[in-house]
Parts: C-alpha cells; structure tokens; sequence
C-alpha cells in the first residue's frame, strides 16, 4: 500500500488550541508535500475560512485541491477552479427551519463566497468563529435569497445540538452531521468528507488505499474509515477511534507531526 495523499481535518486535529497550525505540523507537512505527497485539507469550512492554512502549508502547485463543506465542494486552491459540487436550496432547509422556530435554535447559511445568518430566533456565534475571512449578512429566513447553499449550520449549546439531531434522524432529504459538540451541520443528502475525497481521489487516479487521513470527529468518521490508513487523534470521540487503524497524540501535541515523522521516518 502506498500512501500518496495525506487529508486533514482542521478543527482539533491540525489545528492547535489557538486554531493554528504549529510549527512543527507545518514543517513535517511541507516537507511531505516538497517530497510529492498530496496535502488536502479536508474540512467542513469554505475555502474563503481556510486561505491562511492554505498559504502556510503553501499548498498552492497546479494539482493541490482542498475538499470543503464536509465534502460538498472540491476545489483547486491555485484558481478555486471546482471539480464537484453538491448544493441545497432554501426550500430544501424548510423543514428544518420550521424545526428551528419550534425549538428556538438558531441557522447560518453558507453559499460558496458569503454566510447568512439567519436572526428569526437570534443570531449564532458562527460568524465569531469564521472571523472575518468570509462576509456574513444578517436576514429574516422570508428574506434569504435564493442561491446555492452548500450547508447549513446550527451552533448552539451542545445540549440543543444533540437534541436537534435527535430530533432530525429520519430526515432522509438532508446528512446531518456534528463537526464539534456545539455545530450541527445540514447537508446535501450523501455528502460527506470521504464522498469528496472519492471524488479528488478519481482525479487523480487513485483510490483510498493511497490515502492518510486524520480527524477527531463524527464528520470525519466516513474518511477515517475509508482511508487505507485512518488515524484518530487522542481527543476524537470513541466512534472516530473505533474505525480507525491508529491513535496518535492529541491536537495540542502535534499528534499529526507525530504520526507522519513516525510512519514515513521523517
């Protein structure tokens, strides 16, 4: 087996506490990438709120592609030129949104280049957490326009986050995913991380024995699973590390770095 593609979660898998990548996961990364390995972060983000990776692992040759939206969107980074897509429209979200008004949570929807927060119940702290890589306008759901959505989302406590996934598991129109405890995710129906990663993967020629892949959480459980070499981090929840074929050290120790220095003798 020969691993030709490493893909990466951001959020408590590469990133540190301070949501950064550390010096030493940027070193063993660039140097597998100046070696010929493919380097895909792999993350329910747009690529608008992954730039500053993209740029500091400098992941920006002819054939580097980031995977976003939790597999929804597969794009060159060099030219944002798309190779899938996968989309939902406002009156797919409609039940959900009625679901909203009953339980009092909050929606953000996310296009390919701004976010709207959807204020009928209150606004979330989504935008806080995207920063300001990506514009977010404040709506009414009777006044959000009608574009390509490529998820919504529902950051809220991780109580109500649990219970709108309770609430929603025989939605059979829509993947309904947590990324962290307090961020439910509402997706094209199919769509997943490993879903977009076949789809790079067929780009390339190459199937899942040739790819690496890391995570810690429950949307990264279908490419830890299908990766010739899945790997959990120490922090992922008992589901991530139950299919997957290695543990490393947790976020906050380089457990990337870790396991990459170990398993390709870096």
């Amino acid at each position: 087996m020969t691993i030709k593609l490493v893909a990466l979660d951001l959020d408590n898998t590469l990133l540190n506490g301070q949501s950064r990548i550390s010096p030493r996961n940027e070193r063993v990364l660039k140097q597998l990438h100046a070696n010929g390995m493919k380097v895909v972060l792999t993350t329910g983000r747009p690529i608008k709120g992954i730039l500053p990776f993209i740029k500091q692992l400098e992941l920006t040759d002819d054939q580097d592609y980031s995977i976003n939206f939790n597999g929804g969107l597969v794009e060159r980074n060099s030219d944002r030129k798309v190779i899938f897509s996968r989309y939902i429209t406002k009156d797919d979200i409609r039940p959900i949104n009625q679901l909203a008004q009953e339980m009092r949570f909050p929606l953000d929807g996310i296009t390919i280049d701004r976010a709207f927060s959807v204020i009928d119940i209150r606004k979330s702290g989504y935008q806080s957490f995207i920063g300001d890589l990506m514009p977010f306008t404040d709506v009414t759901f009777a006044a959000l326009p009608e574009k390509k959505f490529f998820k919504f989302v529902s950051q809220t406590d991780a109580a109500q986050v649990q219970a709108i996934q309770n609430a929603t598991q025989s939605n059979l129109d829509l993947t309904i995913v947590k990324s962290r405890p307090n961020l439910l995710e509402f997706l094209p129906n199919g769509v997943n991380k490993s879903l977009g990663l076949g789809k790079l993967l067929d780009h390339f020629g190459w199937t899942f024995e040739n790819v690496m892949s890391f995570g810690d959480e429950e949307n990264d459980l279908p490419m830890i699973k299908a990766a010739g070499v899945g790997v959990a981090m120490e922090n992922a929840i008992p589901s991530v590390k139950a299919v997957s074929n290695a543990t490393t050290k947790n976020n906050l120790e380089d457990g990337v770095a870790v396991f990459l220095e170990h398993y390709f003798n870096l």
